[in-house]
């Protein structure tokens, strides 16, 4: 068997190449996301901290949806573990980029566009996130 390089087969390479092109080009659909801020030296704002990580380990569709970063205003704050990520904001950068409320507060994004803000009493208000879309 010889392989021939005929019109019909470069067509379809071509074509081929040209999909696969322009499959890889295509952009992923943008997630939420959750940014939480919390003083935790407040035993009610870790509480809910924990409350919030329970939910998106149980939840494997939530976790799907929805990223979450909790973000500490206190400067010695406690280390929590989980599915959530976790930061101190010891400089003020993450408060002086989303200007949060009265703590603990949530603000959802969708990309990097802020779809919408609240103060945040239950882990449960973290869906509100996927909703806003």
């Amino acid at each position: 068997m010889s392989s021939r390089l005929t019109r019909g087969n470069i067509v379809m390479a071509v074509g081929l190449c040209l999909f696969c092109f322009q499959a890889c080009a295509v952009k992923p659909p943008e997630r939420f996301s959750a940014v939480v801020f919390i003083d935790s030296d407040k035993v009610n704002q870790q509480s809910l901290i924990v409350e919030i990580n329970q939910a998106l380990y149980y939840s494997t569709t939530l976790s799907a949806q929805l990223e979450v970063s909790v973000i500490d205003v206190n400067p010695v704050g406690r280390v929590f573990n989980g599915t959530i990520d976790y930061r101190l904001d010891k400089t003020g950068e993450w408060v002086g980029k989303y200007l949060p409320g009265g703590l603990p507060y949530l603000v959802c994004l969708l990309g990097d566009k802020i779809i919408h803000k609240q103060g945040l009493y239950q882990a449960s208000e973290i869906r509100e996130c996927t909703k806003q879309g």
